[in-house]
C-alpha cells in the first residue's frame, strides 16, 4: 500500500480524538480530529472534520479541514474544497480548489534553485484574437 519511505503511515488521529501539544512523525500523519499544537511530518493530511490550532510543517500538505496557523509545505500545499486556512502559506507549489477558504498571505519558495519571481511569465493571448473568438461564438 505504501511503497516509498515518505508514504509510510506513522500516525492517524480519529475524528473524536484530541491532542494538546506538538505532534511529530517521520512518515504520513492523517488527522480527522483536533490538534492544539504544531504538527511536523513528511506528509500531513487533514480530513474534512480536522482542526489544527498551530503550524504545520511537512514536505506535502493536503488540507480538507480547518487550520488556525501557518502551513509550510516544502514541496506542495493542496487546499481541498472543504479546506479553511487562517494563516500564511509557504510553499513552492500551491493548489487551491474552488470552495476553499484562504485568509492570509502566500509565499512562494524556490523550485529547483529558481526563484518564482525570476521565472518568465506565461504568454498572454493576443486580445484581438480573444475578441474575434468571442464574437464568433456569439454570432453562431
Amino acid at each position: 500500500m505504501f511503497s516509498r519511505k515518505a508514504d509510510r503511515l506513522k500516525l492517524v488521529l480519529g475524528e473524536s480524538s484530541k491532542i494538546t501539544g506538538d505532534v511529530e512523525a517521520l512518515g504520513t500523519i492523517i488527522v480527522d480530529g483536533t490538534i492544539i499544537g504544531h504538527v511536523t511530518g513528511e506528509k500531513v493530511i487533514l480530513g474534512e472534520k480536522a482542526y489544527v490550532k498551530g503550524n504545520i510543517v511537512a514536505k506535502n500538505i493536503i488540507l480538507g479541514g480547518k487550520i488556525d496557523g501557518d502551513l509550510n509545505g516544502k514541496e506542495r500545499v493542496e487546499l481541498r474544497a472543504t479546506g479553511q486556512v487562517f494563516g500564511d502559506i509557504f510553499t513552492s507549489r500551491l493548489s487551491i480548489m474552488e470552495g476553499a477558504i484562504f485568509q492570509g498571505m502566500s509565499h512562494m519558495l524556490q523550485v529547483d534553485g529558481i526563484e518564482q519571481e525570476g521565472k518568465k511569465p506565461a504568454e498572454q493571448p493576443d486580445d484581438s484574437r480573444v475578441v474575434e473568438l468571442f464574437n464568433k461564438e456569439k454570432t453562431g
